[in-house]
């Protein structure tokens, strides 16, 4: 089996590697790759938007399955070309894809098919939407409706941080915001792949460290860790999780005729002192950093399931997983994510612990071959364990040890294990 990824961050590495793993994957290629996966694939210089060229690619080498990475080759409609071509394709076609690429139309979509959510507006008028925070009354949630690489949310009780927001936002595409009703609660991260208009496989729940300090404190970003499993998800709530959002989920968009095949990723938020889940945003796509740890826990199994659903199957094969726990670090440049920098060396040794992995997000080689920072998150530090607390010391026994570069960053608490609640800054005056 000859396997096309296209992307180039940690995800992309991290579903490499895992595919690689499998007997009846002989061949894979990446576009445009990165450093990481160059070690253990052939990468080529094809950006992940050029979908014509990827399509010809596919073609010529012929690929007997492609598996899209990031969002923005979906919102492309990167499916739809190929589908047209009879390649097989493992992703949402881009009315489906929607879901993601534009918040508004999700939520509405909630809205429409009785999905749990926060009360919404969405406002396209910087002045109705400043009038707005009045009525609403702090703390303010104010959101990009189109694609920000996951930082187009500010949570703040500051009117004036708000504001900035609200102007900020509105100049991205589509030049819309969604505004919604905070939720005081903690958020959890649920990963599945749907084909036939419904649900086949729930991967292990993994919780999302979004702000990029310590304590929940500090701006949004694309993810800073994650960790599984939650130890405050239940059965019950994987249960009603499913059985309220992402099921009808899957018939909504069928009966919009915008049936999903792909991975739909859901972020949703319990409410403090029950087991109300609420849809906070979905994802056509793995997420990132949710991809680097539910990878590892993959036994075997994934190429044909992702072929199977990608074909639209009903019953497809299910992948076989370990029972390990699994946690994330992401190692982030000096700056980020206002002004992250970037050109900086990189130290990357080998780890001695065969359970640690480190995926590449954002790195480089230059003309001499030296590995250099190239983004924002840089590098996915992933470890397994019998517990979280084991995963959780293995991964930072190698930091600053096995990696390291100039103004490395990143959160010291991904797994501690308490239930957490956003630290939202105080009031400035």
């Amino acid at each position: 089996m000859k396997i096309l990824i296209v992307g180039s961050g940690g995800r992309e590495h991290a579903l490499t590697w895992a595919l690689l793993r499998e007997r009846n994957v002989k061949k894979i290629y990446a576009a445009p790759g990165n450093p990481g996966i160059a070690e253990i694939a052939t990468c080529v210089p094809i950006n992940s938007t050029n979908i014509d060229e990827l399509a010809s690619f596919a073609t010529t080498h012929a690929i007997d399955l492609t598996v899209v990475g990031p969002e923005a080759p979906l919102g492309g409609g990167i499916v739809d070309t190929f589908r047209k071509q009879n390649l097989a394709i493992f992703g949402p076609d881009r009315q489906a894809a929607r879901i993601e690429t534009s918040k508004s139309f999700a939520k509405d979509l909630c809205t429409r098919y009785a999905l749990p959510t926060p009360h919404w507006e969405t406002f396209i008028d910087k002045n109705k939407a400043n009038r707005a925070l009045d009525e609403l009354g702090p703390p303010w949630v104010i959101k990009a409706d189109g694609l920000a690489a996951g930082k187009g949310t500010t949570v703040t009780r500051d009117r004036r941080e708000a504001e900035a927001a609200i102007q900020r936002e509105l100049v991205r595409e589509p030049k819309r915001i969604v505004m919604e009703e905070f939720i005081d609660g903690w958020e959890a991260s649920f990963t599945a792949t749907v084909s036939a208009d419904r649900v086949q496989w729930l991967a292990p729940v993994f919780q999302d460290y979004k702000p990029a300090f310590d304590g929940d404190s500090g701006p949004n970003t694309g993810g800073m860790g994650v960790y599984a499993p939650v130890p405050f998800v239940t059965p019950s709530l994987v249960e009603k999780v499913r059985k309220k959002i992402l099921d009808p989920a899957a018939a909504a968009l069928a009966k919009e005729g915008a049936p999903f095949q792909g991975v739909l990723y859901l972020n949703v938020i319990v409410k403090h002192g029950t087991e109300d889940p609420y849809v906070l945003e979905f994802n056509a796509r793995f997420g990132d950093p949710e991809a680097q740890g539910i990878m590892p826990l993959v036994k075997r199994g994934l190429s044909a399931h992702l072929s199977a659903v990608a074909a639209n199957s009903r019953k497809p094969p299910m992948p076989e997983l370990s029972q390990l726990a699994s946690v994330v670090v992401v190692l982030a440049s000096k700056g980020y994510p206002e002004n992250p920098s970037t050109g900086d060396p990189i130290t990357l040794r080998p780890p001695s612990q065969r359970n640690i992995v480190i995926f590449h997000a954002g790195t480089a080689r230059n003309s001499s071959g030296r590995l250099l920072t190239a983004g924002g998150r840089v590098l996915n530090v992933t470890s397994t364990g019998p517990s979280v607390e084991s995963a959780r010391k293995d991964v930072y026994s190698v930091i600053g040890k096995s990696v390291d570069f100039p103004g490395m960053h990143y959160r010291s608490d991904i797994g501690s294990g308490q239930i957490r609640r956003r630290q939202l800054e105080p009031i400035k005056t």
